[in-house]
């Protein structure tokens, strides 16, 4: 896994996980460095994701002491609980029981990606939305346009295809880039970030509006990616760089 990390206002890496530790052993990084990985959701202190002794001996802690998954403290194995491989200290273990007991991401710093199941519910709720609002713009479209023979029908009917593609990219865009997500993913408490964990601009929020009409046009393929995927993301948020997340 590759880490980056934060030199005065620039950003430095990749590097693998040992040269990391190794650049804390030399001093060339502190324990308050900000570091970040694909899977964070946002940039933290080194000592906070690899414990201030994550370097081993050169920090001075006694051979066998573990890391807690969720404050990055090192610990005796005697003063954690052990839940699969997270290791959590007695001070995290409320927070962590709770975490648990709501489903939510149990690892400090990673973000909780949202379920295929989640993700199809949000997209069921905005295409009904989607779908009163174009019913409205193509009948007021039919009256306006309709009433001279099969020719103006016809050209109402390819006005109100066009109206209706524009206002779906508008839609999609406008709410990405204003507030993370769609009314249909805000009632799921979902929203869509960049791989980082930050908002996404309003660019690509375009653009992944765009490219979203590519994983329906494949047999909604695109779509049925987030079933399999370890990110849960569907061939849009492979294409921009983008992740949906839980709130």
């Amino acid at each position: 896994m590759n880490w980056y990390y934060a030199e005065g206002n620039q950003q430095k890496g990749p590097v693998s996980e040992t040269d990391l530790d190794q650049l804390f052993q030399n001093g060339q990084i502190s324990e308050t460095t900000l570091i970040w990985k694909e899977g964070m959701a946002n940039w933290e202190a080194y000592s906070k994701i690899r414990g201030t002794g994550a370097a081993g001996a050169a920090a001075g802690l006694a051979a066998g002491s573990v890391v807690c998954s969720q404050c990055g403290q090192m610990f005796s194995p005697d003063d954690v609980i052990r839940y699969g491989d997270s290791a959590v200290c007695a001070g995290c273990k409320p927070v962590f029981l709770q975490k648990l007991r709501e489903g939510g991401s149990l690892t400090a710093g990673e973000m909780d990606y949202a379920s295929f199941g989640i993700r199809f519910g949000a997209k069921f709720l905005d295409n009904i939305i989607m779908q009163v609002v174009g019913m409205a713009v193509g009948f007021a479209l039919g009256v306006a346009l309709g009433s001279g023979g099969p020719e103006a029908a016809t050209r109402a009917s390819l006005i109100a295809m066009a109206v209706g593609f524009m206002m779906e990219i508008a839609y999609r865009t406008f709410f990405i880039g204003a507030y993370g997500a769609t009314p249909g993913k805000m009632a799921c408490k979902i929203r869509v970030v960049n791989e980082d964990g930050s908002k996404v601009s309003y660019g690509k929020a375009a653009g992944r509006a765009f490219a979203e009409y590519l994983s329906a046009f494949i047999c909604l393929i695109g779509y049925i990616m987030a079933a399999f995927d370890d990110q849960k993301r569907t061939l849009h948020d492979r294409i921009c760089g983008t992740r949906v997340i839980r709130n």
